[in-house]
This record gives structure tokens, sequence and C-alpha cells, in this order.
């Protein structure tokens, strides 16, 4: 089997950092990117784990918007500026904080379940949630969108989309933990392999110009240390864990 392990010297640092964190009470999260093939017989044959260092422009401007109460009202997307950039492309601006979308039913089981929520994209879906993508350019802080998205289907160089699963929280240690997966299956009539390079998190927000209204915001794009290919008839299972640490 293939794998790809965190750097254990990266790690004494974040480890440093957290502890830091705890001390001074500064919110420090961290983000980490598991992505698991599988073959026709569900036989794991490659691994690959690293940290995600690619939180766009997007969500720095979503976490300072909600933590301030302050909303984009301006239509530049730069710098010193906390306008929303969708993936197609779109700038908007408006009254209302940048955030997570969230239809008007804000029953438990909408809110737990609903696949038209944030992150949780439903099958056959390309447009959010959990997305891949082929090409090999770095990471950008002004990512929003991916470079070179393998998109839904059975074509040459395209995958099947299954339903975001549940999300799974849990807590120990005062680190609280969200897991984030999708499963991506090559089912090309072609049957030839698919290599996966990028990988991003692709959000339906709300609209800051319009209340109730969604759109697709990329919030993090990876480039993978190294490839991870899907052969025919595999599977490629994706994790993203959402981690953030409370103070003592």
């Amino acid at each position: 089997m293939i794998e790809t392990k965190l750097d254990p010297k990266e790690e004494l640092e974040y480890a440093q950092l957290r502890r830091m964190g705890q001390r001074l009470h500064i919110p420090i999260h961290e983000v980490f990117i598991k992505l698991e093939v599988f073959d026709r017989d569900g036989k794991l044959i490659q691994r690959h784990y690293q940290r995600s260092h690619s939180w766009t422009r997007n969500a720095y401007n979503m976490m300072f918007s909600q933590l301030a109460g302050a909303p984009p009202a301006d239509l530049t997307f730069e710098a010193g500026k906390l306008s929303q950039k969708a993936t197609s492309g779109t700038i908007y601006h408006g009254n209302y904080p940048f955030g997570m979308f969230l239809s008007k039913d804000t029953s438990p089981y909408c809110l737990a379940y609903n696949t038209v929520l944030g992150y949780r994209a439903p099958a056959s879906n390309d447009d959010y949630g959990i997305l891949v993508g082929s090409s090999t350019d770095a990471s950008s802080f002004e990512d929003y969108v991916l470079i070179t998205p393998i998109i839904e289907g059975t074509g040459a160089g395209q995958l099947s989309y299954t339903e975001s699963a549940l999300t799974s929280i849990s807590y120990a240690a005062l680190a609280l933990k969200n897991e984030l997966i999708r499963y991506i299956n090559n089912n090309t009539a072609l049957l030839t392999d698919v290599d996966v390079n990028e990988v991003a998190l692709v959000c339906k927000t709300g609209r800051v110009d319009i209340p109730y209204s969604g759109v697709y915001t990329l919030m993090a794009r990876d480039h993978l240390a190294s490839t991870v290919t899907v052969p025919s008839t595999g599977q490629l299972k994706v994790t993203y864990t959402i981690q953030l640490t409370y103070p003592s």
C-alpha cells in the first residue's frame, strides 16, 4: 500500500502552538485531509494524509464577518474588504453577515440532515461539498474555484460523487472535532485511472445581499503533496477533519 503521513517535525510545532493558544486563550483551529483509495474489491491501496494550510480569503472574510457582526459592504474582493467571491466568479456584497446558508426551516432535522446546507451536498452534485481536481498548481490565498475540477460523470477523467456523509462531531482532551466525509467513485466507461492533485471544500453559503438565498463559495483548496490515483472501478474516500482546541 502507498502511504503518505504527517511530518513529525511540523507536528511538534503544532503541539507547541496548540498549548500556546490554550494558555493565551486564542482559538487555534487545525484541519487535516485524508484521502483513501480502495480497489474494486474494497481493499485499501493508497492512503494520503496531510494538514490543510489553505483557508482562502473567502474563509477569512466569513470568519471576521461572523465574529465581528460586520456585513460585506464593498464590491471589491481584495485585502481589507469583506466581500464574498462565488465559484462562478461573481463578487457579492450587501447588508447581511457572510455565513453558512440556512433555509427558512430551522427544525433540528433540517439543520442536522439536510443536504442543501453548508458542506453537505447531494449525490451527483459537483457544485459544492468536498470536491477534487487534477491541477498541480500550488494553493493560493486568492483561490475561489478548483483550477481543474474533476466533474461528475462516467466519461474520461470524470468521477461520480456520492451524497456527503452525515457529519461526525467528537470531543476529547479539550479538542472539538468535526469530520466531513465524501465518497467518490471511478465509474468511467473507458476503464481508465483518474489522478487527483487538488481537493477543496466548497460551502453553500448565504448571499450577503439576499436572505435565504444560497451561493457556492470555496473555503479551502489544497494542493496535494503527492498524486492520489483512483483506479478504474475504484473508490476514493475524502475526509476533512476540522478541530478547535478550547482553553483549559
